[in-house]
């Protein structure tokens, strides 16, 4: 087991904003996860991982983000003190339980935060025909990078004269690691 036990957890209101309805957890312990974080980031779809530093940055739903260090693990945006024990709860399982199937998984190196709106947006049919739900293509672009929403909430991308955008765009998301973020 990489993650046995957390030495210490504080669990807090923003400290620039003690008036917010959300808590912030942080986690210490001696044990080096970082090994780990490699294969948690393809096995969880890390929106930010940053190998040179040692952190890998997780966005939930619902504004929940989980950066994860060495020798840290910090929560930001439980709603109380019960999600916070359960995401870390969680959390450590998670890294415990894809470090385990290590030698069976293919470490991810690169990060969805590289992903570029423009890049999406030359992808899209470009007809701002709002059948998405967005007012226009630039918009869900930028949705879709955040993992809000998956390519398939494009109806045109899904017609035949658009095959060719439609494969384009999947490969380049696949290249990122790409997830939506209700994704199992």
């Amino acid at each position: 087991m990489l993650l046995d036990r957390i030495e210490n957890l504080d669990i807090f209101r923003p400290k620039m904003d003690s008036t917010k309805e959300v808590l912030h957890a942080i986690a210490t312990f001696q044990a080096d996860i970082s090994p780990a974080f490699p294969y948690v980031n393809a096995e969880l779809g890390g929106w930010d991982y940053d190998q040179t530093n040692q952190a890998l940055l997780l966005k939930l739903s619902d504004g929940k983000w989980i950066t994860l260090h060495p020798r840290k693990i910090a929560i930001r945006g439980a709603r109380d003190l019960e999600e916070a024990h359960a995401l870390m709860a969680w959390i450590r399982g998670q890294i415990n339980e894809i470090y385990d199937r290590r030698d069976h998984l293919t470490p991810r190196y690169v990060s969805q935060a590289g992903l570029k709106i423009m890049e999406i947006l030359k992808l899209l049919p470009m007809t701002n025909c709002k059948a998405c739900g967005y007012a226009t293509c630039m918009a869900f672009a930028a949705a879709l990078r955040e993992g809000e929403i998956r390519r398939e909430d494009c109806p045109p991308l899904g017609e035949e004269k658009f095959r060719e955008k439609q494969v384009k765009l999947q490969a380049y998301l696949e290249s990122f690691g790409w997830r939506a973020l209700d994704a199992e």
